[in-house]
């Protein structure tokens, strides 16, 4: 079973963690009483130590890393995947596009960045000072054709 941290309706599965950087995968869970769960892809979570400059001294950086799909709804409490191929009717997924324009969006929820900051520094991951970046970003992946000679 792999290394988690569960923070609200989230968890953590790391990749790695040391004294001076973290990475993980982060996913939304919606648990049953029979005790499975499914779990949504939201992002990633990168931490390491910023070593300061002139103007600030070093402090614990965050980087959430969230997809460009996610929708968080409030009222229900629970996450959507909004992507085009999800919709047989694609003039309702432009509607739904349209509609957002004038909105604005919620990806994860709110509540999220304190409650991982409470639960980074108590569980000794990182300490305090630290500041968590929200990035929103579509997954785009690039291919290399390098051949590897092992002679």
């Amino acid at each position: 079973m792999k290394d988690t941290t569960d923070i609200l309706d989230y968890v953590i599965r790391w990749i790695t963690k040391s004294g001076s950087e973290l990475i993980g995968e982060l996913f939304f869970i919606v648990r049953n009483n029979s005790g499975g769960s499914i779990s949504t892809p939201v992002g990633y979570l990168v931490g390491f130590i910023d070593p300061g400059g002139e103007y600030y001294s070093a402090h614990w950086k965050i980087l959430m890393i969230v997809r460009d799909e996610i929708r968080y709804d409030v009222k229900n409490k629970n996450t959507l995947v909004f992507v085009k191929s999800a919709y047989a009717n694609k003039l309702k997924y432009y509607y739904y596009k349209l509609k957002e324009l004038n909105q604005d969006i919620i990806r994860i929820n709110p509540r999220l960045p304190t409650a991982m900051q409470d639960t980074l520094t108590q569980n000794g991951f990182c300490t305090s000072p630290l500041t968590i970046q929200l990035i929103t970003g579509k997954d785009e992946y690039v291919y290399s054709n390098v051949e590897f000679d092992f002679d």
